[in-house]
């Protein structure tokens, strides 16, 4: 085969797989934020142990406080135990100020203001200046242990609690203790979902049946072009996503998330030429790294391996090294960025339909939470494809906008729904298609669920995913796709 054939080759074949590999890329991506969704609403929970805002009052009544240490340092415990953040600055400038004040009281008052006003590293500042101020104060040593939680490093959290316990605590703030250790319990383990799933796709193969004849003589067509019809399949589906962490020490961690989907399709294509007989896939990726969380930030690098199986034999072996910041601006506001980068490496069976490139990404997300039910979310990603030749190399924007929302009521209904637009251009005019390739493409992604509705512990979901492709080679690479299922999904 000469160059120039080799090249068409490698330039069609790469064309052929750029919608399935964005598809991947999309359903990944979908099921991560659904995991990470589902961990962060679960972790709300934790926010019951921590003290809501309030205002100064005691046993209904207003009360004036004397600047005298008689007076306020009982009122600087009852503004902290009663959330009455307002009065709290007033209270400690005029307690500082008095002969005979404690400063461990003064540090751990302006440690809790801090922590409600969402400034965790001074609030851990101030906290372990009271504790070194006052080594065996049982109330300070509760707080700096609830503030390491907080900020999950647990397992300075666990030793804090201990010597909190060891200090002498009232019955009830040791039962207390023992919700947070559970809580830590419940961090430690594995979080995710899995599900399984029967459906059907109305274009398995992301045909379009075009055909026109390209000659015609006295009626008669001599040269034609036509393209494979959809091919309809019922299909059985599946998805599996875990994340864990193991706290190394102080803020440090090391993460894992592996995960896995795939789905088998009945049928398979009648055309016993084709390249493409089974249109089944299995994708797995595992993921090892490092997390630094605290309060309010997440910083993870993440090496990573991804194995796809395809037509019945392993399609191609990638791996990528992922960088990723998310930041929680407040209880309703959060935004992150990445950065991604991965060698896709095809096997012989797979460079039938595929060949191999380097694949390099930066994103930037965004999400909002009205309530504690309701989140909107958003997404840009820059994608940058390369292969050995220009024709099949690719530059594509896309973005995401989506809504998640859970119903009040027994059936515990919710909605998670997303639209993605992707403009792809390719790098070079292709003579062997007559153009410079394309593409915009649309995927709206809607599922819902009822988690009142369980059986067994799991949660019946109906998932549709509708994919409209247009090219300006659309006679090759136009389609449209759609697929529902309804699944049973098992979270934890």
């Amino acid at each position: 085969m000469s160059c120039r054939s080799t090249a068409l080759w490698l330039s069609f074949m790469a064309y052929l797989v750029a919608p399935a590999i964005w598809a991947d890329d999309d359903d990944t991506r979908f099921l991560q934020d659904q995991t990470r969704r589902a961990i962060e609403q679960r972790s709300q929970a934790e926010e019951v142990l921590a003290a809501p805002p309030g205002t100064l009052m005691y046993e209904g009544q207003r009360y004036q406080v004397p600047s005298t240490l008689e007076s306020l340092t009982p009122a600087i415990y009852v503004a902290i135990n009663t959330n009455q953040w307002t009065q709290l600055p007033d209270f400690i400038a005029r307690y500082r100020e008095l002969p005979g004040h404690r400063p461990a009281l003064v540090s751990m008052a302006e440690s809790l203001l801090a922590r409600f006003e969402g400034n965790y590293p001074l609030a851990l500042q101030r906290m372990e200046l009271a504790s070194e101020q006052e080594p065996t104060d049982a109330r300070v040593l509760l707080e700096l242990a609830r503030l390491w939680f907080e900020d999950h490093q647990e397992k300075r959290a666990e030793q804090g609690f201990a010597r909190a316990l060891d200090a002498g605590l009232p019955l009830e703030v040791q039962m207390l203790i023992q919700q947070y250790h559970q809580a830590m319990d419940i961090r430690a383990g594995w979080h995710g979902s899995a599900a399984l799933g029967v459906g059907y796709n109305d274009n398995i193969n992301q045909a379009n049946g075009y055909y026109s004849c390209l000659n015609y003589f006295a009626g008669i067509c001599f040269f034609e072009r036509q393209m494979p019809d959809p091919i309809e399949s019922e299909l059985v589906s599946y998805e599996l996503s875990l994340q864990r962490r193991y706290n190394l020490s102080g803020n440090h961690n090391l993460q894992l998330r592996p995960m896995s989907y795939g789905t088998y399709y009945a049928e398979t294509n009648p055309s016993r030429t084709a390249t493409m007989q089974d249109y089944s896939t299995n994708l797995a990726i595992l993921q090892v790294g490092y997390q630094y969380l605290d309060a309010r930030n997440s910083i993870s690098l993440m090496p990573y391996v991804e194995h796809y199986y395809r037509n019945r034999a392993s399609d191609y072996l990638a791996h990528g090294l992922q960088l990723e910041w998310r930041r929680t601006l407040s209880r309703k506001w959060q935004i992150g960025t990445s950065l991604d980068t991965k060698r896709y490496e095809y096997t012989s069976k797979g460079q039938r339909t595929g060949a191999d490139y380097e694949m390099h990404q930066w994103g930037l997300t965004a999400s909002f939470m009205p309530q504690p039910n309701t989140s909107l979310y958003t997404g840009l990603t820059l994608s940058r494809r390369k292969y050995e030749i220009e024709q099949a190399s690719s530059k594509d924007w896309a973005a995401r906008v989506g809504v998640y929302h859970g119903f009040s009521g027994r059936a515990g209904l919710y909605v998670n729904a997303l639209g993605i637009y992707r403009d792809s251009r390719n790098d070079a005019h292709d003579f062997f298609l007559g153009d410079r390739r394309r593409d915009r493409q649309q995927v709206y992604i809607l599922s819902a669920g009822a988690n009142g509705w369980k059986v067994a512990g799991l949660t019946p979901e109906l998932r549709v995913r509708h994919s409209i492709n247009h090219s300006n080679l659309d006679w090759a690479f136009g389609f449209e796709q759609t697929e529902v299922s309804l699944m049973l999904r098992r979270q934890f």
